[in-house]
């Protein structure tokens, strides 16, 4: 019987698809493994067995093995992939899909933010979460990671607690990943899930999380936070949109008011036109928005820890009940931010650096207000009080 040959150019185009193949569909090592055991039963049916073909064969798959290595191990895979996992931990033993989506430019050198997103029933998979996640990548120089948390729509829902530890974990062993910045959002019954991971203590503590962003959060969301703990929890953003189901707004509504009755920090987002849903043109826009009152929580933190300079900032009239014209003193470098904020310390709104004046309308109807100026040098405040 004849011997037959692979052509050379075929080889050479087995390689390149084979190795395209691998990248882009399994990126642990052992699915490489499996993959590359298929690939060379594959070849044995259709190709007679010469000497010659076996040893090229196999040292083609030895060599993407080897080559395969550094990419995966040290987490390099960037754009939109999946990746499916067989969590070890003996209180979490399960398989679940994480959906990563990973900036182009990805530099291990650089630490990032991480947004991490559970779907509702309105998303087919949790893939369809991450893709409309995806625009706020770059807004916030953040990986996306959505794990598939429909196993826990209707059941052990305190489980999604370890679902969200564990896919943490996953990912920051993967990535460079800042962990005082993990944000956390979900949808509909995915939203519900935010809320038992950041505000629930029954079924474990309250993870170290930046922020929180329930979206339509599913019924008696509000009745799932252990309030004792409110001084624990993540600030959070409640968005629902107003042509939603009435019991939806009314969650939204009653979360939003006992965070706030409890000492949390919580701002309602009200999205007019927009049903149950994050479908929407101006989805990314409005979670810019929850994304600015949650880092604004953190700076007014800030603010309030520097002492009031009072011969840096001139405010006059103070204390006033119209119009505040102020001038900054003894300082040489560039002006960077002026904000306002109120007397719990909630960041009001951003000033013209070039503006030295604040106008009635920006200001509320008396009280106190705090006045802060960033600078190349430092911060400086100064408490303005209105008639």
């Amino acid at each position: 019987m004849e011997t037959k040959h692979l052509p050379k150019y075929k080889v050479s185009f087995l390689a390149l698809l084979t190795f395209d193949h691998l990248l882009n569909t399994y990126p642990s090592i052992k699915d490489i493994n499996d993959r590359l055991t298929t690939w060379q039963l594959t070849i044995d049916r259709y190709f007679w067995r010469s000497p010659t073909f076996i040893f090229m064969h196999r040292f083609l798959l030895l060599f993407l093995a080897v080559a395969s290595l550094p990419i995966f191990s040290n987490g390099q895979t960037t754009g939109s992939f999946q990746l499916n996992i067989q969590f070890p931990q003996a209180d979490y033993n399960e398989n679940r899909n994480l959906y990563f989506y990973v900036p182009e430019d990805y530099d291990p050198n650089n630490a990032y933010k991480l947004l991490v997103g559970f779907r509702g029933g309105p998303n087919s998979n949790a893939g369809q979460f991450r893709d409309q996640l995806q625009p706020l990548s770059d807004s916030l120089n953040a990986i996306i990671l959505c794990p598939e948390n429909e196993a826990h729509f209707w059941d052990e829902e305190g489980r999604t607690k370890l679902l969200f530890q564990y896919s943490v974990d996953t990912a920051m062993a993967l990535y460079n990943i800042d962990p005082d910045f993990i944000y956390l959002t979900g949808l509909s019954y995915g939203g519900r899930h935010a809320v038992i991971v950041a505000m629930d203590t029954d079924d474990g503590p309250i993870p170290n999380l930046r922020g929180v962003i329930p979206f339509a959060a599913g019924a008696d969301s509000h009745l799932q936070p252990n309030y004792d703990s409110a001084g624990a929890f993540p600030p959070a953003c409640i968005c629902i949109g107003l042509s939603d189901s009435n019991t939806f707004i009314n969650v939204a509504n009653s979360l939003h008011n006992d965070l706030q009755s409890n000492g949390g920090a919580s701002f309602l987002n009200e999205i007019p036109g927009v049903g149950h849903t994050v479908a929407f043109p101006s989805f990314p826009a409005e979670m810019m928005e929850c994304l600015e009152f949650i880092e604004a929580q953190y700076e007014v933190n800030n603010v309030n820890n520097f002492p009031e300079i009072n011969n840096e900032i001139l405010v006059y009239p103070n204390p006033s009940n119209g119009t505040i014209y102020f001038s900054i003193l003894n300082h040489s470098g560039k002006i960077k931010e002026i904000k306002l904020f109120n007397y719990l310390g909630q960041f009001i709104k951003n000033l013209p650096v070039e503006k030295r004046e604040i106008n009635q309308e920006d200001l509320p109807e008396g009280g106190v207000l705090y006045l802060s100026v960033l600078t190349e040098e430092g911060i400086i405040t100064k408490k303005i009080i209105l008639n």
